[in-house]
Protein backbone atom coordinates (compact mmCIF):
# COMPACT_ATOMS: atom_id res chain seq x y z
CA UNK A 1 0.00 0.00 0.00
CA UNK A 2 3.10 2.45 0.85
CA UNK A 3 4.69 1.64 -2.29
CA UNK A 4 1.25 2.24 -4.21
CA UNK A 5 1.14 5.74 -2.43
CA UNK A 6 4.84 6.95 -3.35
CA UNK A 7 4.25 5.87 -7.00
CA UNK A 8 1.46 7.61 -7.33
CA UNK A 9 2.83 10.66 -5.52
CA UNK A 10 5.05 10.77 -7.86
CA UNK A 11 3.61 10.32 -10.83
CA UNK A 12 0.98 13.83 -9.68
CA UNK A 13 4.17 15.58 -9.24
CA UNK A 14 5.60 14.70 -12.69
CA UNK A 15 2.50 15.25 -13.97
CA UNK A 16 1.90 18.87 -12.30
CA UNK A 17 5.95 19.89 -13.43
CA UNK A 18 5.40 18.56 -16.84
CA UNK A 19 2.15 20.50 -17.33
CA UNK A 20 3.63 23.46 -16.24
CA UNK A 21 6.20 23.13 -18.99
CA UNK A 22 3.56 22.42 -21.54
CA UNK A 23 1.84 25.72 -20.44
CA UNK A 24 4.16 28.23 -21.93
CA UNK A 25 4.63 26.16 -25.26
CA UNK A 26 0.88 25.57 -25.66
CA UNK A 27 0.70 28.95 -25.41
CA UNK A 28 2.65 29.82 -27.77
CA UNK A 29 1.43 27.64 -30.27
CA UNK A 30 -2.38 28.49 -29.56
CA UNK A 31 -1.46 32.32 -30.29
CA UNK A 32 0.52 31.04 -33.36
CA UNK A 33 -2.43 29.15 -34.62
CA UNK A 34 -4.67 32.11 -34.19
CA UNK A 35 -2.51 34.68 -35.99
CA UNK A 36 -2.08 32.20 -38.66
CA UNK A 37 -5.61 31.53 -38.88
CA UNK A 38 -6.46 35.41 -39.18
CA UNK A 39 -2.66 36.15 -41.68
CA UNK A 40 -1.52 38.42 -38.73
CA UNK A 41 1.87 37.66 -39.43
CA UNK A 42 2.37 39.93 -42.35
CA UNK A 43 0.63 43.44 -42.25
CA UNK A 44 -0.83 44.56 -45.41
CA UNK A 45 -1.19 48.15 -47.02
CA UNK A 46 -3.56 48.61 -49.60
CA UNK A 47 -3.05 51.59 -52.05
CA UNK A 48 -4.41 53.27 -55.44
CA UNK A 49 -2.61 55.25 -58.40
CA UNK A 50 -3.53 56.46 -61.41
CA UNK A 51 -1.83 55.58 -64.26
CA UNK A 52 -3.05 56.15 -68.52
CA UNK A 53 -5.39 53.72 -69.52
CA UNK A 54 -4.58 51.71 -72.03
CA UNK A 55 -0.67 50.49 -71.70
CA UNK A 56 1.01 47.90 -72.86
CA UNK A 57 2.83 45.82 -70.27
CA UNK A 58 5.95 47.30 -71.15
CA UNK A 59 4.65 50.64 -71.10
CA UNK A 60 3.09 49.63 -67.43
CA UNK A 61 6.35 49.15 -65.76
CA UNK A 62 8.24 52.30 -66.58
CA UNK A 63 5.13 54.38 -65.50
CA UNK A 64 4.92 52.01 -62.46
CA UNK A 65 8.40 52.79 -61.68
CA UNK A 66 7.79 56.38 -61.98
CA UNK A 67 4.28 57.35 -60.48
CA UNK A 68 4.16 54.53 -57.69
CA UNK A 69 7.92 54.74 -56.57
CA UNK A 70 8.12 51.28 -55.74
CA UNK A 71 10.21 48.20 -56.15
CA UNK A 72 10.63 47.40 -60.35
CA UNK A 73 7.87 44.92 -61.41
CA UNK A 74 9.11 41.58 -61.38
CA UNK A 75 6.44 39.07 -63.06
CA UNK A 76 2.99 40.37 -64.57
CA UNK A 77 0.25 38.41 -66.15
CA UNK A 78 -1.89 40.45 -68.78
CA UNK A 79 -5.19 39.09 -68.54
CA UNK A 80 -8.54 40.57 -70.91
CA UNK A 81 -9.31 43.51 -68.43
CA UNK A 82 -6.36 43.87 -66.40
CA UNK A 83 -2.75 43.49 -66.07
CA UNK A 84 -1.55 41.70 -62.92
CA UNK A 85 1.98 42.25 -61.30
CA UNK A 86 4.28 41.53 -58.45
CA UNK A 87 7.04 43.23 -57.12
CA UNK A 88 9.43 42.67 -54.26
CA UNK A 89 7.21 42.90 -51.19
CA UNK A 90 3.81 42.90 -52.86
CA UNK A 91 1.69 42.90 -55.68
CA UNK A 92 -0.85 44.88 -57.86
CA UNK A 93 -3.64 45.06 -60.76
CA UNK A 94 -3.85 47.91 -63.54
CA UNK A 95 -7.19 47.94 -65.06
CA UNK A 96 -6.65 48.70 -68.72
CA UNK A 97 -10.03 50.65 -69.54
CA UNK A 98 -9.17 53.21 -66.69
CA UNK A 99 -5.80 53.03 -65.47
CA UNK A 100 -6.76 52.83 -62.10
CA UNK A 101 -4.14 50.82 -59.97
CA UNK A 102 -4.51 48.85 -56.74
CA UNK A 103 -1.36 47.78 -55.02
CA UNK A 104 -0.75 45.89 -51.43
CA UNK A 105 3.06 45.49 -50.09
CA UNK A 106 3.46 43.44 -47.17
CA UNK A 107 5.58 44.22 -44.57
CA UNK A 108 6.44 41.03 -41.86
CA UNK A 109 5.71 41.05 -38.18
CA UNK A 110 8.89 39.45 -36.55
CA UNK A 111 7.86 37.84 -33.78
CA UNK A 112 4.25 36.80 -35.28
CA UNK A 113 5.70 35.61 -38.26
CA UNK A 114 8.27 33.58 -36.19
CA UNK A 115 5.51 31.69 -33.90
CA UNK A 116 3.99 30.73 -37.44
CA UNK A 117 6.95 29.50 -38.34
CA UNK A 118 6.92 27.24 -35.44
CA UNK A 119 3.17 26.40 -35.27
CA UNK A 120 4.39 24.79 -39.24
CA UNK A 121 7.30 23.30 -37.93
CA UNK A 122 8.90 25.64 -40.70
CA UNK A 123 11.78 26.09 -37.88
CA UNK A 124 15.12 24.15 -38.28
CA UNK A 125 15.42 21.47 -35.12
CA UNK A 126 12.16 22.62 -34.41
CA UNK A 127 10.71 19.16 -34.95
CA UNK A 128 12.43 17.50 -32.27
CA UNK A 129 10.84 20.05 -29.71
CA UNK A 130 7.81 18.92 -31.40
CA UNK A 131 8.32 15.63 -30.88
CA UNK A 132 9.05 15.81 -27.29
CA UNK A 133 6.05 18.16 -26.77
CA UNK A 134 3.40 15.44 -28.22
CA UNK A 135 5.06 12.88 -26.21
CA UNK A 136 4.43 15.37 -22.95
CA UNK A 137 0.84 15.84 -24.05
CA UNK A 138 0.16 12.02 -24.67
CA UNK A 139 1.91 12.05 -21.06
CA UNK A 140 -0.53 14.20 -19.53
CA UNK A 141 -3.42 12.73 -20.94
CA UNK A 142 -2.77 9.28 -19.83
CA UNK A 143 -1.89 10.76 -16.22
CA UNK A 144 -4.25 12.84 -16.07
CA UNK A 145 -7.03 10.50 -16.88
CA UNK A 146 -6.12 8.37 -13.67
CA UNK A 147 -5.47 11.78 -11.11
CA UNK A 148 -8.81 12.10 -9.71
CA UNK A 149 -10.07 9.28 -8.00
CA UNK A 150 -14.19 7.68 -6.69
CA UNK A 151 -17.31 9.28 -8.39
CA UNK A 152 -15.73 12.14 -10.13
CA UNK A 153 -12.90 9.90 -12.00
CA UNK A 154 -12.15 8.38 -14.71
CA UNK A 155 -13.95 5.43 -15.40
CA UNK A 156 -17.36 6.83 -13.79
CA UNK A 157 -17.67 10.56 -14.94
CA UNK A 158 -14.83 10.95 -17.07
CA UNK A 159 -14.99 8.36 -19.86
CA UNK A 160 -18.29 10.17 -21.21
CA UNK A 161 -15.94 13.36 -21.57
CA UNK A 162 -13.07 11.12 -22.94
CA UNK A 163 -15.45 9.68 -25.75
CA UNK A 164 -16.89 13.46 -26.37
CA UNK A 165 -13.64 14.41 -27.28
CA UNK A 166 -13.64 11.50 -29.33
CA UNK A 167 -16.87 11.80 -30.62
CA UNK A 168 -15.87 15.35 -31.81
CA UNK A 169 -12.97 14.79 -33.96
CA UNK A 170 -14.73 11.84 -36.03
CA UNK A 171 -17.72 14.11 -36.41
CA UNK A 172 -15.50 17.01 -38.43
CA UNK A 173 -13.56 13.95 -40.02
CA UNK A 174 -16.27 13.40 -42.11
CA UNK A 175 -17.58 16.62 -42.57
Amino acid sequence: MLAKNKVRLWLRRIHRDAGYFVVGITLVYALSGFFLHHKMGVKTTEETVQLSPDLTSDALKNAWASAASEKAITYLEERSEQIVFYFPGGMGDYQKATGTTNYETYKDRPLVLFMSQLHENQVKGWGFIADIYAGVLVFLALSGLFMVPGKNGFMRRGVWWFVAGIALVVVFAFL
